[in-house]
């Protein structure tokens, strides 16, 4: 079971896609969905349930107050012994030291890191010489460029039309 951790519009599209490949995915979400899903969502009251239930847990959290240490000693403790760890979202969200300290004490625990409290990673980060841990260089998401035309494009088109630009960011959630 692969659990996805933050469901905006990379989450979801992450999670379709693993689903199409016949693994059993669920999700966690901050708030409730407004539309229906093919996915099992759980909510901040049922946090436990979903780190239990999960064997891989994919973070795609963004930066903010409510995210900053959200995995942390507490967090990696209810996971499986035998588990992994994506982290593709945003560094903060994970406490770098209770990750190495986690790992230390559960030899059959793995993480795949993509983003960092502080990047570049450091040459000397605990990181690089822990064979638990995979790390990649911020490249989980590759920038298709055809759609971020056609998304501009469109976005233009509006603006034409309307003389506003509407933005993306709620400047409330902090994303």
């Amino acid at each position: 079971t692969i659990g996805i951790m933050g469901l905006g519009y990379i989450g979801k599209f992450v999670a379709l896609k693993i689903k199409k490949l016949a693994y059993n995915v669920i999700g966690f979400k901050r708030n409730n969905l407004t539309r229906s899903t093919a996915l099992e969502i759980f909510q901040k009251n049922s946090l436990n349930k979903f780190i239990k239930k999960s064997d891989v847990i994919v973070s795609i959290l963004p930066d903010t107050k409510k995210t900053k240490n959200f995995i942390n000693a507490n967090f990696l403790k209810k996971m499986k012994e035998s588990s992994l760890l994506v982290n593709i979202g945003r560094g903060s969200a994970v406490n770098e030291l209770d990750l190495i300290k986690h790992i230390k004490n559960n030899p059959n625990f793995y993480a795949s890191l993509d983003v960092f409290n502080k990047e570049p990673l450091n040459k000397s980060h605990k990181f690089w010489s822990n064979k638990n841990i995979t790390i990649t260089p911020h490249v989980a998401a590759i920038t298709d460029h055809d759609s971020s035309i056609s998304y501009l494009f469109k976005r233009f088109m509006d603006f034409k039309k309307n003389r506003k630009i509407k933005s993306d960011v709620d400047i409330k959630l902090g994303y």
